[in-house]
């Protein structure tokens, strides 16, 4: 049903599927389908749909059609969705205080964002980690900053000459809580949207930047826009998740592309600029499919114009961790995309991480 993608884990029977993007999309939700409500509920779990379906059916009649002991088991994955919410929303407090504190200006990502803009509340988007924007340049402050909240740092440190090559074509330092309080949280600490190096070329971040806005109780942190954050889910999926998808990522596309605030022009020209226009249209599409996300015509003949990109092609689910022999796969693609100046960069860029590779094995 979701070709290009793949869902995570066991499929929901058709019937399932449909009844969830009726009632996701704000339908009406009638009498759920018959059979075994536990094997359903087991991968409405599995795709981090519990907490939003409760709160979707919680004032309405149909919760009285589910199910036995089903709306209780949705009410119990919300209240503990809530309890986690409120943990991880005093954690990201301290770290954005203290990124602050070092004057490392951050913007919120993926599910942190949208569950200040596109949720009624965190608990409905549940997250596991944190995945934080930065400025390249301030990556190493970053790391301080983290270390200091009692995070340990699980990349290579970004300080100096050595850590700008080592970042060259990284993305994001990793690092995982070790203090009371913030036990086992990562926080992904990224200067750019994606892993792949062919991309990390193309995206211009500081468009991100340009048109972020202030982050709801949060001082010093920010949002990046909704077309922004439309592009990102996209690239995610695309990139990062074709292989194993999960529908709250739909949901995610659906709300952020039926809220007013969605630039239609802006969204088609980070597609364009930025070269994912494959991903943004395969996207919007799954979306559509599901949750019968409505893109105007002009909008669609446009990405579909964009979508016959060879290299965007190439590059399609390259970061999936499901993907076998992702890393050659990915060099492959990426010399290929690049241009000669490129590949120099790129090739010194490998030397290296192949060099510093044995560090990073003893240090995790």
């Amino acid at each position: 049903m979701f070709e290009p993608f793949a869902l995570r884990g066991a499929s929901l029977p058709e019937a399932w599927l449909r009844w969830l993007a009726r009632v996701l999309a704000g339908g009406p939700a009638g009498t759920p389908p018959a059979g075994d409500w536990r094997a359903a509920l087991s991968a409405v779990e599995a795709h981090s749909l519990a907490p939003l379906l409760y709160a979707t059916l919680k004032h309405t009649a149909a919760a009285n059609n589910l199910p036995a002991d089903m709306f209780p088991a949705l009410a119990a994955a919300f209240q503990a969705s809530a309890a986690r919410s409120l943990r991880m929303e005093m954690a990201l407090e301290r770290i954005t205080a203290a990124l602050a504190g070092r004057d490392v200006p951050c913007l919120l990502l993926k599910g942190a964002a949208l569950g200040r803009t596109v949720y009624a509340s965190p608990a409905e988007r549940p997250v596991s980690d944190f995945d934080l924007l930065a400025p390249r340049a301030s990556l190493a402050a970053a790391q301080r900053a983290l270390a200091g909240l009692g995070y340990a740092r699980l990349s290579p440190p970004a300080d100096g000459r050595l850590g700008r090559w080592l970042y060259r074509y990284k993305a994001e330092s990793v690092a995982m809580g070790r203090a009371a309080g913030n036990q086992g949280l990562l926080v992904e600490v990224h200067w750019t949207l994606t892993e792949l190096p062919y991309y990390i070329e193309a995206i211009d971040i500081a468009e991100a930047w340009r048109a972020a806005g202030p982050a709801p109780g949060l001082p010093g942190a920010g949002i990046p826009d909704p077309a922004t954050l439309l592009i990102h889910g996209c690239a995610h999926l695309a990139l990062h998740h074709s292989r194993d998808l999960r529908l709250i990522w739909l949901v995610d596309l659906h709300r952020l592309v039926t809220g007013a605030a969605l630039d239609w022009q802006r969204v088609l020209h980070l597609a364009e600029t930025w070269r994912l226009g494959l991903a943004v249209a395969a996207g919007l599409d799954a979306a559509g499919r599901w949750l019968g996300t409505a893109v105007p015509g002009d909008v669609r003949a446009a990405l579909a114009h964009l979508a016959a990109d060879p290299a965007g092609r190439a590059m399609w689910g390259l970061g999936d961790e499901l993907l076998a022999g992702r890393w050659w796969r990915r060099a492959a693609a990426t010399w290929a995309a690049f241009d000669g100046r490129q590949r120099i960069r790129y090739a010194a860029w490998l030397a290296l991480r192949a060099a510093y590779r044995p560090v990073e094995w003893i240090r995790r």
